[in-house]
């Protein structure tokens, strides 16, 4: 059954595995450049990503949807796990010590999110506007793990978590009624909702936040990562400096360059055709996902790849929005690009879900 699998998948949609392979490719590269050690580590994320994906397209999604509650729960009693007596590193507390590695639940719950989300919106056609019960659970849905994740603290995947939820009830539809009301009701309450969001903030999520509106006032400190970031980005010419003559990388003026600002590292390296190129691969798998969602009759399979899709393509514009100034650090790393075991697992396996719905899926 695997080796037929992977013969029609190789047969009929090629090219989707050549752009990701590529993308995978670039990834490696660019972390060789940082340090070789993290390249061979996230290869082997790479590898454990690429057979928990081989393990999804065994499975047709819809006995995915069929259990997505309990999925759901069981990544929601792991991120409990982890605000009760998980691992702590470096001020954070995010991992599951599973013997010689460790998991990040918060990466985990974007796809129990996704597959929750689905499950619930699914009922009725796809042009059926959503209710206000239905946008009531999901918006608690996703905010109770945000919230979870929030405290460890990971404000980025937390705010993944609401981007999520946002495409969703773009897909679905919303009344004008709710849409009325959230706006009339987030005005009235915005003064307690924000000195209540900023009181909880840490320090470093209040730096990340000044650095954005002015970044010059404190170029030594709150923003030298936004400075750093820009300059890696305009150093990098037309054709890039190459892997090895990219200064902020050898002599380690970029924060951060393995993580949220790999993009940095890349287009330093690489330039701006190189930019363009990288960009064009990510352009084809966005394509790629919405085609499997228009094309898919089935409602559960719509949302399900049009929601992945969404998904990808909001992170990856925040990420390259954020290296270049435009937004403010939030945390939200590059898709397939940041160093992360199971950050890469996750989109590996998200990448196999909108396979899937091209496997299982009547067209």
């Amino acid at each position: 059954m695997v080796a037929k699998l992977l013969a029609y998948v190789v047969r009929v949609h090629p090219v989707f595995l050549v752009v990701l392979s590529a993308i995978m490719l670039i990834d490696l590269l660019t972390l060789f450049s940082v340090t070789p050690y993290l390249a061979v580590k996230q290869g082997m994320w790479e590898l454990v990503g690429l057979l928990m994906g081989l393990g999804i397209l065994m499975v047709p999604y819809q006995l995915f949807l069929q259990n997505a509650r309990w999925i759901y729960g069981l990544v929601l009693a792991l991120l409990a796990i982890v605000f009760i007596a998980g691992h702590a590193s470096h001020g954070a507390r995010r991992w599951i010590g599973l013997g010689w590695f460790q998991i990040q639940p918060s990466e985990f719950m974007i796809l129990g999110l996704i597959l929750f989300l689905t499950w619930l919106f699914v009922p009725g056609k796809r042009d059926v506007p959503l209710s206000p019960a239905l946008f009531a659970g999901g918006l608690l849905a996703s905010v109770v793990p945000a919230v979870l994740i929030a405290r460890q603290p990971d404000l980025g995947t937390a705010f993944e978590l609401m981007i999520i939820f946002s495409v969703y009830v773009f897909l679905k539809g919303i009344p004008s009624r709710i849409v009325i009301l959230s706006i009339l009701g987030g005005l009235a309450f915005f003064p307690v909702l924000w000195e209540g969001v900023w009181a909880h903030l840490h320090e470093f999520q209040k730096d990340r936040i000044r650095a954005f509106i002015d970044p010059g006032s404190d170029p030594s400190g709150l923003g030298y990562h936004t400075i750093q970031s820009i300059v890696a980005v305009g150093s990098g010419g037309w054709l890039g400096q190459g892997l090895s003559g990219a200064t902020q990388v050898r002599y380690q003026f970029l924060p951060g360059a393995h993580t949220d600002f790999v993009f940095a590292v890349y287009t330093e390296e690489w330039g701006f055709v190189g930019a363009l190129f990288f960009l064009a691969l990510v352009a084809y798998l966005v394509w790629f996902g919405f085609r499997t969602a228009m094309e898919c009759r089935d409602p559960s399979g719509f949302y399900l790849a049009a929601g992945v899709t969404g998904f990808f393509l909001f992170c990856f514009l925040i990420n390259v929005l954020m290296v270049l100034g435009i937004l403010p650090v939030v945390g939200v790393p590059m898709p397939l690009m940041s160093y992360g075991g199971s950050a890469m697992i996750v989109s590996l396996g998200a990448m196999a879900l909108l396979m899937n719905v091209r496997l299982y899926a009547k067209k």
